[in-house]
C-alpha cells in the first residue's frame, strides 16, 4: 500500500568469500528474503579461491530490487553467462544488426562451445547473436567482438565501460565468451542487473527468448540450426530467457528470467550444480511473494506552484515524467510513502524540461529513490501555452 505524506516543503529543490588462514573471514551479503529496499551490494575482493564459492540472486527488473540472494556480491567466474554483456554491448554499438560480417581468422577454431565458423564466411550481426546466445558460440563471440571494436581487448574495454555506467563494482571483463581468464569475474547481483538492463532492449529480448533458429549459408556451406540450450524457456511458465554457462572453473551458471502478472524477474546462479532447479525456485519465490505496485502516476499532480509574469496562467501542476512501479510483499507488511518537495512558484517563461521539485519514495522510513517533478507544458511569458 502506498501512503502519502501530505506535505509540500519549500526548497530549491550491499558470503563474499576471502582467503583465510585458520578462520574463514567472510563479508556476508546476508541471505536476503525480501529486504526493505533495493540492494547496492558492497564491493569484495576477487581471488582464484573464489572459484570454489557459489552465489545466487533474484531481482525485479524494473527497480533492480534484490528479492532473495546469497553471497550476492562475491566475485566469481561466470563462464558463458558473460555473453549477456557481450550481446548487449554489440547491440548498443551496432547501427545495423542486419549488416553482413566477414568472419575473421581469429574467430575460427576457438575452444569450447562453437557454431563452427570458418574464416572468410559471411553472417549478419544478428545471426551471429543468435549463435552466441542460443548455442553459446565462443567463435561467434570473437567474431562479434572484433567486428564491433577491432580487437578482443578493445571490446573488453567497452564491456567494462558498460559495467561502470551501470554502477557495477564487482564485475570485470577480459573476453567476450567467458572462457577462464584471470580477472574475468562478476557477481550474482551484477549479472542480474546486466541481464535486466539487456532485457529492456527489444533485439536482445527477441533473441534470448527464441527456442530455435535456422541460419542459411551465404557461402555455399551447410545450413545452421540453433536450438536454445536454456531449458528454462521450455519448462518454466512465463520464461523470457536468458543464458546458460559452464567451465570447470566457474561450474554451472545460469541467468533465467520470467514474467508473471506483469512483473518480470531475473534469477542468477553461479557455480550451482542444480542451476535450473535453483533459478526456477528463486523465480517461484519472487512471483509467489511479491507484486508490482504503482508508486507514482504520471497523470497525478503531486504539487501545484504559482506562476509569475503570465497574466493567463496563474498556477501549474507538477507531475513525474513516467509511471513508477516497485515490488512489495503480497502480505502487506511493507508500506511505501511518498514525500513531495517542490518550489512554491516559478516565473514565465518556463520550460517543461526544467525540474521544479521532486518526490521521494520511502519504505518504512528508508529512502528508496527520488523522481523529479515537472510542469507538463512550457509557459510563455505572454500567456500562450505550447504543448
Amino acid at each position: 500500500m502506498v501512503g502519502y505524506r501530505s506535505e509540500v516543503r519549500t526548497g530549491n529543490a550491499q558470503k563474499a568469500v576471502l582467503i583465510g588462514l585458520l578462520c574463514i573471514i567472510a563479508i556476508l551479503s546476508a541471505v536476503t528474503f525480501g529486504g526493505s529496499a533495493p540492494l547496492t551490494p558492497p564491493t569484495s575482493t576477487y581471488s582464484a579461491e573464489a572459484a570454489g564459492g557459489s552465489s545466487y540472486a533474484v531481482i525485479e527488473t524494473g527497480s533492480l530490487r534484490l528479492l532473495k540472494g546469497e553471497n550476492v556480491s562475491a566475485r566469481l567466474p561466470m563462464a558463458s553467462t558473460t555473453k549477456a554483456m557481450t550481446a548487449l554491448v554489440v547491440i548498443e554499438n551496432t547501427p545495423d544488426i542486419d549488416a553482413v560480417v566477414t568472419v575473421p581468422k581469429e574467430a575460427a577454431g576457438i575452444e569450447g562451445s562453437s557454431i563452427y565458423l570458418k574464416a572468410g564466411e559471411h553472417l549478419t550481426v544478428k545471426e551471429l547473436l543468435y549463435g552466441l546466445m542460443l548455442r553459446s558460440g565462443n567463435d561467434a563471440a570473437v567474431a562479434l567482438a572484433i567486428n564491433t571494436s577491432g580487437s578482443i581487448e578493445a571490446f573488453a574495454e567497452k564491456m567494462n565501460e558498460k559495467a561502470h555506467s551501470l554502477g557495477l563494482t564487482n564485475s570485470n571483463f577480459v573476453n567476450p565468451h567467458g572462457l577462464s581468464a584471470k580477472n574475468h569475474y562478476t557477481s550474482a547481483y551484477d549479472l542480474a542487473v546486466i541481464a535486466a538492463t539487456a532485457l529492456k532492449n527489444p533485439v536482445f529480448r527477441e533473441i534470448v527468448s527464441t527456442k530455435f533458429m535456422t541460419v542459411e549459408s551465404r557461402d555455399g556451406g551447410e545450413t545452421r540450426y540453433f536450438a536454445n540450450k536454456n531449458k528454462i524457456l521450455y519448462n518454466y511458465e512465463g520464461a523470457t530467457g536468458v543464458k546458460t554457462g559452464y567451465t570447470t572453473e566457474a561450474g554451472r551458471c545460469l541467468i533465467a528470467s520470467s514474467v508473471r502478472n506483469g512483473m518480470e524477474v531475473v534469477a542468477v546462479a553461479l557455480n550451482h550444480y542444480n542451476y535450473f532447479d535453483l533459478c526456477s525456485s528463486l523465480m517461484d519465490y519472487a512471483h509467489e511473494n511479491y507484486v508490482l505496485e504503482k508508486v507514482l502516476d504520471k497523470d497525478t499532480a503531486y504539487a501545484q506552484v504559482k506562476v509569475k509574469k503570465n497574466y493567463r496562467v496563474k498556477s501549474a501542476d507538477l507531475h513525474v515524467r513516467d509511471n513508477v512501479t516497485y515490488p512489495v510483499k503480497k502480505d502487506g507488511s511493507e508500506k511505501l510513502t511518498v514525500e513531495t518537495d517542490a518550489v512554491t512558484e516559478i516565473a514565465a517563461p518556463h520550460s517543461k524540461d526544467t525540474p521544479c521539485g521532486e518526490v521521494k519514495i520511502f519504505m518504512d522510513n528508508r529512502l528508496l529513490f527520488v523522481e523529479k517533478l515537472y510542469t507538463i507544458y512550457d509557459i510563455e511569458k505572454k500567456g500562450i501555452l505550447f504543448f
